[in-house]
């Protein structure tokens, strides 16, 4: 029995097909809405390799950035031809910091992350950048990331960090000029 039913299944023709050969879209983008659970996990600064939940949020603490967003440089493009990847905005908001990358489209493969330190590079953490797919131009391509920090930081926490692109076996880096890009974690007033 096993041999018949053996041979009847190596007779057996397979076909692969593609979706953009079927007329599908090749992506697929999913909108987590930020209240999910998974959304409220953040990275543990005082643990590099653990996950803790949120503490309640304390009054008169915020992350700002040290550096002026190379979007609002008027030789933003040319940095980014020049350098072939650079940070374009940021946007730090509820103890989050989002950010966009522009890289040129020299291939199609390309791999970007934002590697950050917050002990001044004696250690450090790469967090995967995704593909912006309505941004392309055909010249460049732009990703976004994401960073949550915890709440209850230490208010004199400063983030580093500096933007890797490799493509075809390449890489390069933009970490702003080198001074790298810094964020810092302060109190204010309210």
């Amino acid at each position: 029995m096993n041999e018949i039913s053996s041979a009847s299944t190596s007779k057996i023709k397979k076909r692969v097909s593609f979706a953009d050969a079927a007329g599908f879209t090749l992506e697929f983008v999913k909108t987590i809405p930020t209240h999910s659970g998974e959304d409220n996990v953040m990275w543990n600064i005082n643990n590099n390799n653990s996950r803790s939940l949120p503490s309640p949020r304390p009054r008169g603490k915020n992350l700002s950035p040290c550096f002026t967003e190379p979007c609002k440089t008027s030789s933003f493009f040319e940095r980014v031809h020049s350098q072939n990847v650079c940070l374009e905005s940021i946007v730090c908001d509820d103890f989050v910091v989002a950010g966009t990358i522009r890289v040129t489209n020299v291939g199609f493969v390309k791999e970007v992350t934002v590697r950050l330190t917050l002990d001044n590079w004696k250690s450090y953490r790469d967090i995967w950048a995704d593909y912006f797919s309505s941004s392309m131009d055909g010249k460049t391509d732009k990703f976004w990331f994401r960073i949550a920090v915890p709440v209850d930081s230490p208010v004199d926490l400063d983030i580093k960090f500096a933007i890797r692109y490799c493509i075809g076996g390449r890489e390069f880096w933009d970490n702003n000029l080198n001074r790298n890009y810094k964020i810092q974690f302060i109190e204010t007033c309210q």
